[in-house]
């Protein structure tokens, strides 16, 4: 999976968007909100082509949504493979490549201010609440709520049903131990194939990511601007050998700076 800072995404990836994405991101009537969509779309664009050969221009995704078939709902790439996922909060977007099974990935800044006790009901079930209540101290309950918040909806986004599902309908292990899925009152079996991993998307922040899977996973964190690099030089080496056509790409140059790398 990749990180990236919207704001050190190269100026290029309104291109890699199609008609209906640049739509949607114009909807945004914030500026963040508009950058975040646009550099997670566009390096999604860019690993899947990676991964697969391609060309990050010709990578479609499909993104309608089961219950109103607007175009909000989560990614896949026309083809079927591989699995995606995406996920962005303030400064930071994740991506996230599987080709063994369905992915869900979720970052999350840490609100200081979130009602933590108010928000456990909606959450956490009986009994994870009753673990909940050994976490004592303002800063350890707010890694704590995050983290189960963030292991729980990447596990939602991988099965595809989002926060249509109750939260607190997802049972997972004590938010001290290691990720683990204990329970799912809708998918009873999917406790021995889903596998949990926290991330490392850098201070102030909580991440997740969960494959659906009967093989072992390893989770590799990589910087998204080296993704860019690579697909920039890409696209202006077929650009001079006549392969390829989108000489824009390479004409701004994208310089590799300093950027959060997770892991």
């Amino acid at each position: 999976m990749w990180w990236i800072d919207p704001a050190e995404a190269p100026g290029w990836c309104e291109q890699l968007l199609s008609e209906p994405e640049q739509a949607r991101a114009g909807s945004f009537h914030h500026r963040a909100a508009r950058r975040q969509f646009t550099s997670a779309t566009a390096l999604l664009k860019v690993v899947v082509a990676a991964a697969t050969g391609g060309d990050p221009f010709e990578v479609r995704l499909r993104r309608e949504c089961p219950d109103c078939r607007r175009l909000h709902g989560r990614p896949e790439v026309v083809g079927g493979t591989p699995n995606v996922s995406l996920s962005h909060s303030g400064d930071r977007v994740a991506v996230a490549l599987c080709a063994d099974g369905p992915v869900g990935v979720d970052v999350e800044r840490v609100d200081p201010g979130v009602d933590v006790d108010g928000m456990l009901p909606f959450v956490l079930d009986g009994a994870e609440r009753a673990a909940f209540a050994e976490v004592h101290g303002r800063p350890a309950r707010l890694r704590a709520f995050f983290a189960c918040w963030t292991r729980k909806e990447s596990v939602l986004k991988a099965t595809g049903d989002g926060l249509r599902i109750p939260m607190a309908d997802v049972t997972l292990g004590p938010p001290w131990d290691r990720p683990r899925l204990t329970g799912f009152t809708h998918r009873p079996g999917l406790v021995r194939t889903a596998q949990l991993v926290d991330l490392h998307p850098g201070p102030g922040y909580a991440g997740a990511v969960t494959v659906v899977s009967a093989r072992p996973i390893r989770v590799v964190e990589l910087d998204g601007l080296d993704a860019f690099a690579a697909a920039a030089g890409e696209t202006a080496r077929r650009k001079w050998t006549g392969r390829g056509g989108h000489a824009t790409v390479g004409s701004n140059g994208v310089g590799v700076t300093d950027a959060h790398r997770g892991g």
